[in-house]
């Protein structure tokens, strides 16, 4: 029996997913659970691998290609079988629901796509996506009113000469995702200046033995994921969820640390923070945060989270109030760590500062509820001894 290989659903935002490299080839046996191709999406690449055993019969969508979730990639068979003439395109409930597979396209401009009622060739889209030609807006010349690659040249020719940029996917997630948080949550900004001053010094101090001993050092990030965890455990409201018109308090205290990339921002989350050491935390913190840039990230390694810390203080920012992460219920953001004169015992001395803008959503929780977590989030900070041996 033909065995469909489908694009998998990997997270809950995904509609679409880019198909990577192709570890099988056609005619190639394979076992069940061996990696057939790479997948990828706004946030990560996973591996696909063979639902069943058999020959890779048929190879659908080549590397680059983007795919909906659920469409068939791939075909596995057993040794001598046919393969049909038809696949299913979506999640079959009967034998019915299935299209023509598409046929090899000879050139570019033989294969057509329905869009807003019109057809379009792909030269004739693609130049459209890079121009921001409105394809509704033109009347094509091809055969049966297609819309080919001239008819686009014309309207570029005419169009003044804007540079427009299609969204990225990954732009596309964080419209859609944070559109929704905006729509949804009710987001209530709360600021706080944190004394840094003996967190920076014992970073400085335990660095070398750190690097030693581990390997790694602490920074003012991984210190904030481990302050902001123990935080949690005091008030676990802060770690809550709106969904089904409830609140959901989970069991584990997940981190997500936004890691800023060319073209958005990607969220690597540090599973179960609370029960790891400083040293397991800032390993965590690095080897995602260099994932997060390479794109190599897993999808357990970029979702789960239960709280989200934003630092934009690298940039010279010093206050900043971010949206909420969904379905998560707040998000820090982080400024920078700034030399002040502060007033200590009636004197001005020199004091390292950092300001720090908690957002949540008040349908879950109210104002004073969220004071208090910042009061112990600076009560761990400022006592960051604590932080470093425990």
């Amino acid at each position: 029996m033909v065995v469909y290989v489908r694009m998998p659903k990997l997270t809950w935002t995904m509609e679409e997913g880019v198909v990577g490299e192709w570890h099988k080839k056609v005619g190639d046996h394979v076992q069940k659970g061996d990696v057939l191709c790479e997948i990828e999406t706004e946030k990560s690449v996973d591996e696909l691998k063979a639902p069943d055993s058999g020959i890779l019969g048929k190879v659908l969508f080549q590397r680059g290609s983007v795919v909906k979730i659920n469409e068939v990639i791939a075909m596995i068979a057993a040794p001598g079988e046919q393969l049909p003439e038809e696949v299913p395109t979506e999640i079959e409930e009967k034998p019915s629901e299935s299209r023509p597979a598409e046929e090899p396209v000879k050139t570019a401009e033989v294969a057509v796509s329905e869009a807003e009622g019109s057809k379009v060739s792909p030269v004739a889209r693609k130049l459209a996506e890079e121009h921001g030609v409105d394809l509704k807006q033109i009347q094509g010349t091809g055969p049966e009113g297609r819309i080919v690659k001239e008819d686009v040249l014309k309207v570029i020719e005419k169009a003044p000469q804007v540079k427009t940029v299609p969204l990225s996917r990954m732009r596309e997630v964080i419209k859609n995702r944070l559109s929704v948080s905006m729509r949804n949550a009710l987001h209530v900004p709360l600021t706080i200046e944190v004394d840094m001053t003996v967190a920076i010094r014992l970073i400085e101090e335990s660095r070398s033995k750190m690097e030693q001993e581990h390997n790694v050092h602490a920074t003012p990030t991984s210190v904030l994921v481990k302050a902001v965890a123990k935080a949690l455990e005091v008030h676990p409201i802060l770690n809550a969820k709106f969904a089904n018109e409830q609140i959901e308090i989970p069991g584990e205290v997940n981190i997500g640390v936004a890691v800023a990339l060319e073209d958005g921002l990607v969220v690597p989350v540090i599973h179960n923070a609370n029960k790891k050491t400083l040293v397991q935390v800032a390993k965590e913190v690095l080897s995602l945060a260099e994932k997060a840039r390479t794109e190599a990230l897993s999808t357990e390694e970029s979702t789960g989270g239960t709280f989200t810390i934003s630092n934009l203080g690298m940039f010279g920012i010093d206050l900043f109030a971010p949206i909420i992460n969904p379905p998560e219920s707040a998000i820090l953001g982080v400024g920078r760590i700034a030399k002040k004169a502060t007033v200590t015992n009636d004197e001005i001395v020199p004091r390292s500062m950092m300001t720090l803008t908690l957002v949540f959503d008040h349908r879950i929780m109210d104002g004073a509820v969220a004071a208090r977590f910042l009061q112990t989030l600076k009560e761990n900070l400022e006592r960051s001894a604590e932080l470093f041996h425990g």
